[in-house]
């Protein structure tokens, strides 16, 4: 964790304007002290936009790169980068930069901040209302919430930071935290964050998609709990945001095709209307805030993602894993005639092309690559279909937990639920998504979740996080390890398969986290090695 000797403050140049374009161009005033700075709601407002500017530099790429590489998706592009590499391998030490945490202990830090001081402007600012202290802190318990559960899914247990770090005399050497403590102490700050946070920032769409709302808080508070498994409260919490009306899946018209074998009519698929699905990819990937979106990082051609110098077809550090990608997370189209295909919007030209990851290098799904200067896609954090699918996957654990029809319904109402999802995307259909059968499966119903999943947030940072959550679900039961095992053989090369099967074998699965950061155990001298790579 990095020393902070010192903070000048957040003291931003924007003060007083919060539109999401704000925080996308910030520096802090030199030569402000903090006694000069916390003054006025003002301030704070700056302070909180400041929490927000912390993400750039540095988490979104982390958060790419820590839920993709591990994955089975991305592969070595034209140019090999050995940190890349060596990750894709299953070659993990503690000496990869890819395992460095201090930008997320930045914006910890930002949040701490807030936190510590908020409240004293009160004192001095009559205009400064308990409710509009609330709001702010629930946005910085939020990101602070955020940040710590990639922490924990990423390193397992990490030093819990609740302080601020503003003099030299603080103790900056502290101990790993369980990160099932952790945990439930983001539970404790998420309850009262999507109790304070507002509900939306009025007609301002852009606000309501690049702050943090109480539907944000109440999503990644699903998710915790989803990882927690504790699946009725994670799915009552995905109904709220679903019952609050404020998202919806973007509209793509579709037209029959019949099937017919020897004049007669077998079967009827659906073929999507290009435009409508163009408008999906422009809206979700190139221009952000779309009615799906409930939390997403923005990016403007002032201050762009990092993702050119990793993805662009000019450098192709990496691209997208296509006999994974094409032979089995997207089915082969299902018919194709009359000039039309049946196909899955979420495929070909929109996730990737062929050795490109197209969602954040193309300007629309034909052929138009970005330009340098213009890599401006937001990073999506949390959509709409997070939370339907959030929800399926609760449901269907709910259902795996009881028997008979009471299974039956559960079951239904997750097939249901997933569907949603695949209508909207005119996913394929296949024999394992027919559930006219008297009886549902749970366990096909499991892995046809973590499938469309796949499909759904292809290159969004979650396929890793995804895995593991199955694996380690009932602590390992059954042979829920599998998940990460057959991971492994569509991931690493062929002559790494092998050894990297055996380390997801360990029976303490400690191989399942990242190390630390070398430099990190150098500078705390409390922190222990993760146990694994200590070896």
């Amino acid at each position: 964790m990095k020393k902070y000797i010192k903070i000048l403050l957040i003291a931003i140049l924007a003060v007083g304007s919060t539109a999401c374009s704000d925080w996308l161009t910030l520096a802090p005033e030199d030569g402000v002290t903090r006694e000069e700075f916390w003054q006025t709601k003002e301030h704070v407002n700056s302070a909180v936009i400041g929490c927000y500017s912390a993400l750039l530099n540095g988490p979104v790429e982390k958060m790419f790169l820590w839920g993709e590489l591990r994955a089975d998706m991305v592969d070595n592009g034209l140019m090999i980068r050995s940190d890349f590499s060596q990750v894709i391998d299953g070659e993990i030490s503690a000496s990869n930069p890819i395992v460095d945490w201090g930008s997320f202990y930045s914006v910890i830090n930002n949040c701490n901040t807030v936190l510590k001081f908020a409240p004293d402007v009160q004192k001095k600012d009559g205009t400064f209302s308990d409710k509009m202290l609330k709001e702010y802190e629930a946005e910085a318990l939020t990101l602070r919430a955020m940040m710590y559960f990639y922490l924990v899914r990423s390193f397992k247990d990490v030093p819990l930071v609740l302080n601020a770090s503003v003099t030299d005399d603080q103790n900056y050497s502290i101990a790993k935290t369980p990160g099932t403590e952790i945990l439930d102490s983001l539970v404790r700050d998420l309850k009262i964050a999507s109790a304070n946070a507002p509900l939306s920032y009025g007609g301002n769409n852009a606000k309501n998609k690049s702050r943090i709302t109480a539907y944000t808080a109440k999503t990644l508070l699903a998710d915790i709990y989803l990882w927690q498994e504790k699946y009725a409260e994670c799915n009552a919490l995905c109904q709220e945001v679903i019952g609050s009306g404020k998202y919806s899946m973007i509209y793509v018209d579709k037209s029959p095709l019949p099937i017919t074998v020897g004049g007669v009519n077998v079967d009827t698929v659906t073929v999507p209307n290009e435009s409508d699905a163009e408008k999906m990819f422009i809206q979700s990937y190139v221009e952000g805030a779309s009615v799906e979106s409930i939390f997403e990082i923005p990016f403007t051609t002032q201050k762009q993602n990092t993702f050119y110098g990793i993805l662009s077809p000019s450098y192709t550090y990496l691209k997208s894993k296509d006999e994974v990608v094409e032979g089995g997370i997207f089915p082969d189209t299902r018919w194709t005639g009359a000039g039309r295909a049946a196909t899955d919007i979420r495929g070909a030209d929109c996730s990737y092309k062929v050795g490109v990851i197209w969602k954040y290098v193309g300007t629309n799904r034909s052929s138009a690559t970005r330009l340098s200067t213009n890599y401006t896609a937001p990073w999506i954090v949390y959509k709409y279909a997070d939370v339907l699918l959030m929800k399926a996957e609760a449901l269907n654990q709910l259902g795996l937990q009881a028997s008979g029809e009471a299974a039956q319904t559960y079951y239904r109402e997750a097939a249901a639920t997933m569907d949603i999802v695949r209508s909207a995307r005119n996913a394929v259909k296949t024999n394992e998504y027919d559930y006219s059968a008297p009886e549902i499966s749970g366990i096909t119903l499991e892995k046809s979740i973590l499938a469309e999943r796949a499909r759904e947030f292809a290159f969004e940072g979650k396929r890793w996080y995804d895995v593991l959550r199955y694996a380690k679900r009932n602590n390992y039961g059954g042979t829920n390890l599998q998940y990460l095992t057959e991971l492994a053989i569509s991931s690493a090369s062929p002559d790494k398969q092998a050894s990297l099967q055996a380390k997801y074998r360990d029976p303490k699965h400690n191989s399942h986290y990242w190390p630390i950061y070398d430099t990190e155990i150098e500078t705390n001298k409390e922190l222990k090695q993760n146990e694994f790579y200590a070896k």
